[in-house]
């Protein structure tokens, strides 16, 4: 079904004329349009958190050969176009604008009428989404954007992609809240690449559960030997057999320096489970990889060390993936588009989607 997401997951350094990013927009804005007066915000909203999705939006507005730089263009007309009465909003953006994701949310509860105790949840939803990106999971990926969208009764949805340095590589990583259970058993909606990395720290990976559960042990009962292991780390790298099946590769991880007063910050909190251990301030990805390298070494306990990240042509093709991406061309089909730039947008859809046709 899936030919390619938005070509390659790539960033594509070319220059566009003003007019291409205005016909960009104005599909956009006119089948956005049309999708949520057919379907609703909350429709959009779980759509949006779908990589198949999020790239057939993408395509619509003939912004897939943008590669990775698409995903940027469309939180800007995002933030530009959503408006809090269609009950939604849109915060966040491109560094720096990501990490005024607070001081938004102020302004969009007293539009909404939100309480404190929701926009603190808010707050604290996307302050994990983005620790579980850059720390739970080390991939290689740097993030630079953060997009959240917040419905007027406080369902969210967040996009965030980061960049492999020294390479023009993206990853997007999507989430959403109706469904999501907590913020590190495996949260995502989907985390989509061009290529999978061969060594990826996941501490949200169900075979990361009993590291999840040491980690937070060793914190609270074991400083005594979390202090030997770091006075005295293995010398470079510690080499990690990861067994599938009748097979085994050898794997290298790296055991970073880091501050003992983390560790007793940590201690003296005393967090009950991994997702509280994550959210302490002062605990980042050089922590976390301390710790699960010290599960490793001191209690025999291995964490994930495989890319959760999916493939383009490995995406599942669902019955429901296939219900969203109809109901995108119907959007398309019943919008202010012309009969010639409709066509288009349906052009370029199936020319991602192999099995989709439309009438």
């Amino acid at each position: 079904m899936y030919r390619a997401g938005l070509r390659e997951l790539r960033l594509i350094y070319s220059t566009k004329p003003k007019w291409y990013f205005r016909t960009a927009e104005n599909a956009l804005i006119k089948i956005m349009t049309s999708y949520i007066e057919l379907f609703g915000v909350e429709k959009f909203m779980i759509g949006f958190s779908s990589p198949i999705f999020f790239d057939a939006l993408a395509a619509s507005a003939y912004l897939d050969e943008l590669g990775g730089g698409a995903t940027t263009v469309i939180a800007a007309i995002l933030k530009n176009f959503i408006r809090p009465e269609m009950g939604l909003a849109v915060i966040g953006g491109k560094r720096p604008k990501g990490y005024k994701v607070p001081e938004e949310l102020d302004r969009v509860a007293k539009i909404f009428n939100f309480d404190e105790d929701l926009v603190n949840r808010l707050k604290y939803a996307s302050r994990m989404v983005a620790k579980v990106d850059s720390a739970a999971i080390q991939d290689g990926f740097q993030l630079y954007l953060h997009i959240m969208l917040v419905s007027m009764d406080g369902e969210w949805v967040i996009v965030q992609q980061g960049i492999k340095p020294m390479t023009n590589l993206v990853r997007r990583y999507h989430w959403i809240s109706k469904g999501l259970r907590n913020f590190v058993e495996e949260p995502h909606s989907g985390i989509v690449s061009t290529s999978r990395e061969e060594l990826v720290l996941d501490m949200t990976d169900e075979d990361s559960k009993d590291a999840r559960k040491v980690c937070v042990e060793a914190v609270n009962d074991d400083l005594s030997s979390l202090r030997r292991f770091y006075r005295s780390p293995p010398s470079g790298q510690l080499t990690l057999t990861d067994l599938d099946g009748q097979e085994s590769s050898q794997h290298i991880i790296d055991v970073p320096r880091i501050k003992w007063s983390t560790i007793m910050m940590a201690n003296k909190h005393s967090p009950r489970d991994f997702e509280e251990l994550l959210a302490l301030r002062g605990v980042g990805p050089a922590t976390i990889r301390f710790l699960a390298a010290a599960c490793i070494e001191l209690y025999q306990v291995y964490p994930s060390l495989r890319d959760p990240a999916m493939l383009f042509e490995e995406l599942p093709n669902h019955v429901d993936e296939d219900r969203w991406i109809y109901e995108l061309i119907e959007a398309i089909q019943e919008s202010d588009l012309t009969l010639a730039e409709k066509r288009k947008s349906l052009s370029r859809i199936s020319g991602i989607f192999s099995t989709i046709t439309y009438s």
